[in-house]
């Protein structure tokens, strides 16, 4: 099984490659054999709580004003479906998986969830031929663009509740407001123009056909700059 493509695309090259092998096997391919601890199963065991540990970790660092319930739900989105796939198809996983040509499924290694356990095979291969800071760094580059997809999984869903969350251990509620600047435009085509303001400072502002829809992306302009954003007056 010629597996150089694959180390090479993964930025990772196995000192014991039977634990890459076995990351790729899929329980179908050892029916025959009867012999289940040579498939993926528990690599993809293994992996899991790997790459559940290393999200953790990077959550609990990143955003240290979040609570446990926030922090968990994000960590849901990150290392489950579609995120997993979509790396398993960067990769090009289905090209390497091996599986049994007489399972009853047509083409076990086209599945979404045998893509996802090869992953988190992968993961736990990887981790048990290095070490866990070794297993971390690749993780963390497979997931380089996981602060865009944290934006787009948390700060477009509600912007306001999100800010609310980060501005709570700096700010109290009646600190916070959102004032209508500005409305422009005929009765049935208005634009509002909305400011977002923290103990008496404007510190976004935004513009909607709705009062609602201003604020949004009053919310979401703050959220942009969150990491700048200077209340020590406030």
């Amino acid at each position: 099984m010629k597996l150089d493509g694959l180390q090479e695309k993964l930025g990772y090259r196995f000192k014991n490659e039977q634990l890459l092998i076995q990351s790729m096997t899929h329980p179908s391919y050892m029916v025959h054999a009867g012999n289940e601890e040579s498939s993926n199963q528990r690599l993809e065991f293994l992996g899991d709580a790997v790459l559940e540990l290393i999200i953790s970790e990077f959550l609990y660092l990143r955003f240290p004003h979040l609570r446990e319930g926030k922090l968990t739900q994000m960590r849901s989105s990150l290392v489950k479906g579609t995120v997993l796939v979509d790396l398993a198809n960067k990769f090009k996983l289905s090209k390497y998986i091996r599986v049994n040509v007489r399972s009853k499924y047509d083409s076990p290694r086209e599945l979404p969830s045998s893509q996802e356990d090869a992953l988190e095979a992968l993961i736990g291969a990887i981790f048990l031929d290095s070490d866990f800071p070794n297993a971390k760094e690749i993780v963390l580059e497979w997931f380089a663009g996981l602060t865009d997809r944290l934006s787009e999984l948390n700060y477009d869903h509600n912007p306001k509740g999100r800010l609310q969350e980060l501005l709570q251990p700096k700010v109290s509620n009646h600190q916070i407001r959102y004032e209508v600047v500005k409305e422009t435009g005929p009765s049935h085509s208005r634009k509002f123009e909305v400011e977002l303001i923290i103990d008496e400072q404007t510190y976004g502002k935004g513009i909607g056909k709705s009062k609602k829809e201003a604020e949004v992306a009053a919310a979401r302009e703050v959220l942009g700059n969150f990491e700048t954003l200077d209340l020590t007056d406030a």
